[in-house]
């Protein structure tokens, strides 16, 4: 599975507070777009942080360790941080309501963590927080992708959101407005050919 152009092009060299947001059908397009973002800013001293189901995370991990990535390694010193979604969402959103202070704490702590007391000044985000939330609450996960906006300008990271499709219910075509309009870019589900 491949990405193309320009899509390939605005994962590996997102600018700063850049937020991107892929929209994908197939699981596969997933992990190949995240290792892409994740693997060129590792490639380039940048810290990288993973918020992702468990299952992605190993997914996208055993796709860094295919590149040639020494993932235990890039944990050790610091430069890869990876976060299993739900817990991290338990830690914020308490009976349906999002505790603001609460996210804006978390995520100040993990990004100053990661940049490793100055060691990595730039930091790359994927999160699919908002994947776990968007087809079940549509204003809780407007709210969340508000306080990312807030994080990505308030930190001076990018990031990539990840939202699954279902091809049935017209894949990107109906991801809704208001959502596209929280990100910088959409990448589309044709993004990828195998």
């Amino acid at each position: 599975m491949n990405l193309i152009a320009p899509w390939s092009d605005r994962l590996a060299e997102p600018l700063s507070k850049e937020h991107l947001v892929q929209i994908y059908r197939d699981d596969r397009v997933l992990v190949e777009s995240v290792a892409l973002y994740a693997g060129r800013g590792l490639g380039k001293g940048e810290a990288v942080i993973l918020v992702a189901t468990a299952d992605h995370l190993e997914a996208i991990v055993a796709r860094l360790r295919k590149s040639g990535f020494e993932v235990d390694d890039l944990r050790a010193w610091g430069q890869l941080t990876t976060i299993e979604a739900g817990s991290l969402m338990s830690r914020f959103i308490f009976d349906g309501r999002i505790d603001a202070a609460r996210f804006r704490g978390l995520m100040a702590d993990v990004i100053r963590n990661a940049r490793g007391g100055g060691r990595y000044p730039r930091v790359r985000v994927y999160g699919e927080m908002v994947n776990l939330l968007w087809r079940d609450d549509h204003a809780l996960t407007c709210h969340l992708e508000q306080l990312w906006n807030e994080a990505i300008e308030a930190h001076s990271v990018s990031l990539l959101c990840g939202y699954g499709v279902r091809e049935e219910h017209g894949g990107d075509r109906t991801f809704p407005h208001d959502l596209r309009e929280l990100h910088s870019h959409l990448i589309p589900v044709e993004a990828a050919h195998r």
